[in-house]
């Protein structure tokens, strides 16, 4: 899984979100690591709906508040299954790296 795709996934997971909320959120989750600049941002989101990870939220069940030209974007449970499986792949590859430098010593 590309790694701003894991982001997005995870901006989405917790609640529906448009594309600038997403893309702020994800500057947050990463620590201001992974910027996603519009052409990213608005491609990926066309790629995870192509791949049914996303979904669009339909107009009459968008949250409140917005100028009403926000798209909204939920995760699916495909989408949520996706995210699970690379965050166990992260879990592992980490648990990897940790024993690999505890046995290499400095």
């Amino acid at each position: 899984m590309k790694p701003h795709w894991f982001f997005i996934l995870l901006s989405v997971s917790s609640a529906p979100r448009y594309g600038t909320a997403i893309q702020d959120d994800v500057r947050e989750l990463s620590g201001g690591g992974v910027r996603l600049w519009p052409a990213t941002l608005y491609g990926s989101l066309e790629e995870l709906v192509e791949h049914g990870w996303l979904e669009e939220v339909a107009s009459d069940e968008r949250p409140e508040g917005g100028s009403g030209r926000e798209r909204f974007y939920r995760i699916t449970r495909a989408g949520r299954l996706a995210l699970e499986r690379e965050a166990s792949r992260l879990e592992s590859l980490a648990r990897v790296a940790r024993t690999r430098l505890a046995l290499g010593g400095a």
